[in-house]
């Protein structure tokens, strides 16, 4: 592993045209390979089974006291981890609500139109760079998710000189948390220091380093329970019992009869014997079920505060003006991640492309092109017409989309325009 990562800080310093490094495995320092010769050698078998257990990831169903263990290894001060609790998120994140509201905000913040500008001004040449590339895209979305999972590296792993082709998030369970190291196995002990790396290797961090799934979890996993409860309850009480009274104590008229009802399924009839009495015993608590319905709407509800700081735009509103006050809340959550992600991209992001080769000036910046209303840029232009300002061709095109064939002649006044004739 150490081989590796010293092949990426030389590659970091050089800027090698061209140049490709691999990260695979846990095993990277102590590589194994099996032959027919080596089906005595108990050694490198032991070694090839732990590297495969190892990679292997954990489906297993994760509880509160895995969270707490996970919480128990990335706060301990000696050498903390983090792969336990990243375990703990990938389960959690089969939730289908925390899945909706996370997807939510990143959705907000990186589905924008980013673009190089100088002096406040959009160069196009320059915004060619990132518009329309999956690696940025990548970027982009990975960088935001340190806001869920925490401290996050991601890697540039395969460029030419001016041309970035691939990135890849790198493994946040090989991360030592707040130390900048990874380590070459998740149970070992030793590791590599990239906080000097930031050519190939861009760091995210826009929330903590344990992340805000650490709170979430206890939520989700609560409610995993409840559904199961809510599954259990479904068994015993959405189905109507069925009992037959038989008069004969034959075992075997028993099992017959106890067949026939086992068959019947959900069949509105059955053929039994004369003398047997079918009795069906409906659920009269018909309100039973609110136990677990209303728990689960309301770790919902938690899990939307927690992510969006509101719940009405994954919940009904009760009116229109508590609904604008949740929307302006989200709006500014969303604003500061914004700002954050565009912080990430003018420090860790450009001067990363610069090394690599790309032709950045220095006064150069990654911005948000601001999305234009065309109503409301109406409302605006027409407010200025009629005080006397002239709009270019080039401006009204370019802002509206069309193509004018010819501009009004000086003494176009305002009641032409309000008129519509032009």
């Amino acid at each position: 592993m150490k081989s590796i990562f010293n092949k990426i800080q030389q590659t970091a310093k050089k800027a090698v045209i061209n140049s490709r490094v691999n990260f695979s495995g846990n095993a990277l320092g102590k590589k194994v390979s099996l032959s027919s010769n080596d089906s005595e050698n108990i050694n490198k078998i032991t070694n090839l089974m732990v590297d495969v257990i190892r990679r292997q990831r954990r489906l297993w169903r994760k509880e509160i006291n895995d969270w707490q263990a996970a919480r128990y290894a990335f706060y301990q001060a000696e050498i903390p981890r983090f792969y336990q609790m990243q375990e703990v998120y990938d389960d959690i994140m089969l939730d289908g609500h925390l899945t909706a509201v996370t997807e939510d905000r990143t959705l907000r913040t990186t589905n924008k139109d980013f673009a190089f500008a100088i002096n406040g001004i959009k160069d196009d040449k320059l915004t060619e760079y990132i518009k329309d590339q999956e690696w940025f895209d990548v970027v982009l979305e990975q960088a935001h998710m340190s806001t869920y999972r925490g401290e996050t590296f991601i890697w540039i792993k395969d460029f030419l000189k001016g041309q970035i082709n691939e990135v890849e998030t790198i493994d946040r369970g090989l991360i030592i948390p707040g130390q900048k190291i990874l380590l070459s196995d998740i149970n070992g002990n030793s590791g590599l220091d990239i906080s000097e790396v930031d050519d190939v290797l861009l760091y995210a961090n826009f929330y903590s380093n344990i992340g805000i799934l650490e709170k979430a979890a206890v939520y989700t996993i609560l409610k995993r329970h409840s559904w199961g409860s809510w599954d259990e309850f479904e068994e015993l009480f959405g189905v109507p019992i069925r009992i037959a009274k038989i008069a004969s104590q034959s075992e075997t008229v028993k099992n017959e009869v106890a067949g026939w009802l086992e068959e019947m399924g959900s069949a509105p009839y059955g053929v039994f014997p004369i003398g047997t009495e079918v009795e069906i015993k409906e659920n009269s608590k018909t309100d039973s079920f609110n136990v677990f319905y209303m728990k689960i709407q309301a770790l919902d509800k938690e899990l939307s505060k927690l992510i969006l700081h509101q719940t009405m735009t994954t919940e009904n509103g009760s009116s229109r003006s508590q609904g604008e006050v949740h929307e302006n809340t989200l709006g500014e959550v969303i604003s500061s991640d914004r700002k954050k992600m565009l912080s990430f991209l003018n420090k860790r992001v450009v001067p990363a492309m610069r090394k690599l080769g790309y032709k950045i000036p220095d006064n150069a910046k990654i911005i948000i092109e601001k999305t234009i209303v065309a109503k409301d840029q109406i409302d605006i232009d027409g407010q200025l017409m009629s005080n006397g300002y002239v709009l270019k061709q080039s401006y009204i095109e370019k802002i509206y989309g069309v193509e004018i064939e010819r501009m009004p002649s000086e003494n176009f006044t305002k009641e032409t325009l309000n008129s519509g004739k032009a």
